[in-house]
């Protein structure tokens, strides 16, 4: 009823004429930061209604950083984590990486995005953010709270958009990078635009030896591995009305495997590698149809690609092998109408989605046709904004589903902003979820897709892999997962002034047939357990953030952030309140109730998140200190007392910070020098926390140059 009642008041925004007021100005008396992704079309960030951040190049580059993942978590509300099937054990590599959880979804439920087009690739719901190098980034929008009215499935929790540099004119950038652990890089861009052509080359070659956290077990924690990274953009003014933009991305990467295994009741060596190939291809063309509207024509595609191996040490035998190659092929055409008051646009699309590895169950295929429209209405000489849009996603395999969103800004005075909105998101269940079958020798277990369950079970028995006497009959009806579904809700309040940002907000996420694992009531014949996926939790997330930036003086500014989140499973609490659910002490053996007092919440997720920065910086000597510093707050991360919950104090992580320091030198107009400690206080745990790797220190090199061709 609640769906109903909002999708009937965004038709009847969508269909209203209002009324144009005069708001117009003969001229802006600052330049104000445009977004583009909170409501696919460029916006006044001072305009946007939803949740929305910045990270600019300047930033990027004051940083001194060059992987995604060191950006991202200086971010209010974004929290570097590991799915919580990574581990280090026994040598074993970590499997699934890193992700981003915001407002404390997993980073399965964040749609992270380059120039507007998916990322794919994505292991046990976590894209590798190493993948993205920082050298070409022009600026990354996060966008928060649902977002599946306008980017579909994978936006529950918002959106993260790089967006990279454009063609300019004439420069060409140098960097050279040298850290610890034998780690360098070189970067090189080149960009230039003249009449109606333009360019952009980026190339990025990264490497190191890697780090062993770990030196009681054989192996390292990383292995070595080397990265490259390139992109091409190139523009076209094919006439006064329309314009062409063509882009290409390659990442190429090799990875060292060398790890211990059990081989035979006995310890062995392992040894290979990990080749890993992800290349997109990008064209838009954009037409001006008339002086206030623009059609957008554009077509993306992806492929990923993953294989390792690994041979058993000083033989040719074959331990492991595994494939995984994924693509996407999304045509899409938008159109973009503005008038003085009002501004809208309208999508249509398809997505042509295939996966083929050697851990599902054959070649698998999926499609997805999409519609979306948005109408943004400025009142009250551009006080007041009211946005209100809605999706329509169509799978092969599902019914048509509905997100809509609508959202609200008011600007009473030139300094403060109060802002809400609310919105539905959903996630379909992916290729993983359906059509998995892996089996892992080390750590012992099968994890099995729910629309293979059945089959793979029969097969299973009859071939006597199964114990003696089981009855499977319960599980060979096909269990068809239903799409994740979520309602968000935010309450900003912000204030702005020359030397002053405040930023408060509220949040909450209810979230209902949420897809997890699920321990099967019996094993196969080498006591190996079975695991597959089902519809069960209803979980929500709540909380405040705190933005803070003060500009002290010409020389010192600070910025301060903060989130408190609650993040837990209904049914928990309805157990905990009807005193059905029981713990045991692993040491006395006592059994005892469950109180709300003892229940934490969802594992790995941290009630306090904490950032800051401090900048110092003398221009006249062309010197900037900047300091980093990113908190978490304890949180769960496996279960001793047998209730699955988070409850004691053996079951969590302990808080940690991650402090970094980073001084520039501007040498000449041309060179610049920076040195920098990352991790400075040399926070590691080798098991929770395997990709933190320690103190590092770090030296760049960078070197610029304009017009490198004299013009007479």
């Amino acid at each position: 009823m609640q769906k109903l009642v909002f999708y009937i008041l965004f038709l009847l925004l969508a269909n209203n004429c209002f009324a144009q007021i005069d708001s117009s100005k003969k001229s802006e008396k600052l330049m104000e930061e445009i977004v583009i992704t909170s409501t696919r079309t460029e916006t006044k960030l001072s305009n946007v209604a939803v949740p929305t951040k910045i990270i600019s190049k300047k930033y990027i580059q004051q940083t001194g950083a060059l992987k995604l993942q060191d950006i991202l978590q200086d971010q209010t509300g974004l929290v570097i984590v590991n799915s919580n099937l990574s581990t280090s054990l026994n040598g074993y590599p970590n499997p699934f990486s890193q992700g981003i959880q915001m407002l404390g979804l997993d980073p399965a439920y964040t749609a992270v995005l380059i120039d507007g087009e998916p990322l794919v690739g994505r292991n046990a719901g976590i894209l590798k953010l190493g993948r993205l190098a920082t050298g070409n980034i022009k600026q990354i929008e996060i966008v928060k709270g649902p977002s599946s009215s306008l980017y579909g499935s994978e936006a529950m929790a918002g959106v993260i958009n790089i967006l990279t540099d454009l063609p300019l004119n004439e420069n060409a950038q140098a960097q050279l990078h040298a850290s610890s652990n034998n780690t360098f890089a070189q970067t090189l861009s080149y960009s230039n635009r003249q009449e109606k052509m333009g360019v952009q080359l980026f190339m990025n070659r990264y490497s190191t030896d890697g780090y062993d956290l770990d030196n009681t077990t054989y192996g390292k924690t990383i292995d070595p591995y080397r990265d490259w990274t390139m992109n091409v953009k190139l523009t076209q003014t094919i006439s006064p009305k329309t314009k062409m933009l063509v882009s290409f991305r390659n990442f190429d990467s090799k990875q060292d495997n060398n790890y211990q295994i059990i081989w035979q009741t006995a310890p062995a060596i392992v040894k290979g590698y990990t080749k890993e190939k992800d290349n997109s291809l990008f064209t838009q063309l954009t037409n001006n149809t008339t002086k206030n509207s623009k059609l957008f024509f554009r077509i993306f595609y992806n492929n990923y690609d993953n294989n390792s191996f690994v041979n058993l040490e000083n033989t040719e035998t074959r331990f492991d092998e595994t494939s995984f190659i994924q693509s996407i092929l999304k045509p899409e055409i938008q159109l973009e109408s503005n008038s003085l008051n009002r501004k809208y646009i309208a999508g249509i699309g398809t997505y042509f989605e295939t996966i083929d590895a050697s851990r599902y169950a054959g070649k698998q295929k999926l499609t997805t046709a999409y519609t979306f429209t948005q109408n943004e209405w400025y009142f009250l000489q551009k006080k007041l904004t009211l946005i209100a849009g809605a999706r329509l996603d169509k799978r092969t395999d599902y019914s048509i589903n509905l997100s809509p969103r609508i959202a609200i800004a008011f600007k009473p005075t030139n300094h403060w902003k109060f802002t809400t909105s609310a919105g539905y998101g959903f996630k379909a269940p992916d290729f993983r979820h359906m059509y998995l079958n892996f089996y892992n020798a080390q750590i012992g277990y099968s994890l099995i897709g729910a629309n293979i369950l059945s089959d793979e079970l029969t097969r299973l028995q009859q071939s006597g892999e199964l114990e003696n006497g089981i009855d499977i009959s319960p599980y060979l009806i096909k269990n068809i997962l239903l799409p994740e579904k979520s309602f968000g809700t935010h309450l900003g309040a912000a204030y702005s002034s020359p030397n002053l940002n405040i930023e408060m907000g509220l949040f909450r996420n209810d979230i209902n047939n949420l897809i997890d694992v699920y321990l099967l009531p019996f094993k196969k014949t080498s006591n190996r357990s079975i695991y597959s996926y089902h519809n069960t939790n209803r979980i929500y997330t709540q909380g405040a953030e705190f933005d803070f930036k003060y500009i002290v003086s010409k020389h010192i500014s600070l910025a301060l952030g903060y989130q408190y989140l609650e993040a837990k499973d209904k049914a928990v609490i309805e157990e905990i309140n009807a005193g059905k659910l029981y713990r045991r002490d692993p040491i006395t053996y006592k059994t005892s109730l469950v109180t709300k007092a003892d229940y934490f919440g969802l594992n790995n997720r941290s009630r306090n998140t904490f950032n800051a920065k401090i900048t110092l910086e003398d221009q006249k000597r062309g010197l900037l200190f900047l300091f980093r510093f990113a908190f978490r707050g304890k949180y769960a991360f496996t279960d001793v007392d047998g209730d699955n919950i988070a409850d004691n104090d053996k079951e969590f992580v302990k808080s940690y910070t991650i402090a970094n320091f980073t001084m520039s030198k501007k040498i000449s107009n041309h060179l610049t020098t920076q040195v920098g400690v990352d991790n400075f206080l040399n926070y590691t745990n080798s098991l929770q926390m395997p990709n933190i790797a320690g103190k590092l220190f770090f030296i760049n090199v960078n070197y610029s140059i304009n017009h490198l061709i004299n013009k007479n």
